[in-house]
């Protein structure tokens, strides 16, 4: 039996309930009923809104999908909110088929995921070399040493120690650290908001590039202040253009925002009661290219811009 098409468009919280928004469908036998499956706590909620108009999805996929959609509030403990879930689709057979993995499936095609991918992919075509990670302290128990393809090698450095992190030193003097033509391929995970000059990190990563040589960056479109106070920038698409372009030495190759959000204001006006109706993103990715060396400099200091403020040491609980 085939599976059916289905698609989260949105999964949101606010307080202790959550939005699914999406659609289901598959043409014989029909979907008649659709129900979302929270596993911990173990928690069934029927979907009672399936059904609604989806010419959208009938254009896409089939001309019969006229009614596939769902978009409706759930109450749920507050435990199972923000946890992987699953849809359960009972068929006109009375057949039960699970879709599983409904916060994978949500993030399938959006841009900012696939850069990641895409930068994977390309490592694995690369015969040989080193691959340096900035920022790759595991302070969320979250590494990504074992995604570099084993005929590469790996560095990971940090500007505090810890676990998984090579050697201790400061993004802004990559090429005092390494040394010109050293890596193959640079990445760096919500890294580039807690750099006090992007801009010259840019140009460090240039010095320390191969020719051709790669790198990924992931990081914030729109996210809370945190780690403050060492948090300076936020990303568009367009913003990587800006410090990777051919005065540095790079060329864009692959750009993007992803993970959709909403901004809602706690005082509403005039100007910000519409907030929420216009696009907003997480996450912002990029894959650059290093195409030519680079003459430029940006010849000051880390003390002169982020005086006192950048970390000594492992950050305290804020007071409470």
């Amino acid at each position: 039996m085939p599976s059916p098409y289905w698609k989260i468009d949105e999964c949101s919280a606010y307080f202790d309930r959550m939005r699914v928004r999406g659609w289901c469908f598959q043409a014989s036998p029909r979907i008649v009923k659709v129900e979302a499956v929270f596993p911990e706590p173990a928690t069934v909620v029927p979907l009672v809104s399936f059904g609604l108009s989806s010419a959208d999805v009938a254009a896409a996929i089939d001309p019969a999908a006229t009614h596939c959609r769902f978009d409706e509030w759930l109450t749920l403990p507050a435990e199972a909110i923000g946890r992987e879930f699953s849809l359960r689709f009972t068929l006109e057979d009375h057949a039960v088929l699970v879709g599983e993995g409904a916060l994978r499936n949500s993030n399938d095609g959006d841009p900012f995921h696939a850069c990641w991918v895409h930068f994977v992919e390309a490592l694995h075509q690369l015969p040989s070399g080193t691959v340096l990670e900035i920022g790759s302290r595991a302070r969320s128990a979250i590494t990504r040493r074992d995604m570099v393809p084993r005929q590469l090698d790996y560095v990971g450095l940090d500007i505090l120690p810890g676990p998984n992190v090579d050697l201790v030193g400061d993004a802004h003097e990559l090429g005092k650290l390494f040394g010109s033509g050293r890596f193959v391929a640079a990445f760096s995970f919500s890294v580039f908001e807690h750099l006090a000059m992007p801009w010259k990190v840019a140009l460090e990563l240039n010095r320390v590039l191969v020719p051709g040589g790669i790198v990924f960056t992931q990081s914030h479109q729109t996210w809370p202040v945190h780690e403050d106070p060492w948090d300076f920038w936020r990303f568009s698409r367009y913003s990587w253009q800006t410090f990777f372009n051919s005065a540095s030495g790079f060329e864009v190759v692959e750009a993007g925002c992803g993970e959709p959000a909403r901004i809602h204001a706690l005082r509403a006006n005039p100007v910000t009661r519409l907030m929420p109706d216009h696009p907003a993103f997480l996450g912002s990715s990029s894959i650059v290219r290093k195409i030519s060396e680079t003459t430029l400099t940006w010849p000051v200091p880390l003390e002169v811009v982020a005086r006192d403020m950048y970390p000594k040491g492992e950050m305290a609980e804020p007071p409470r």
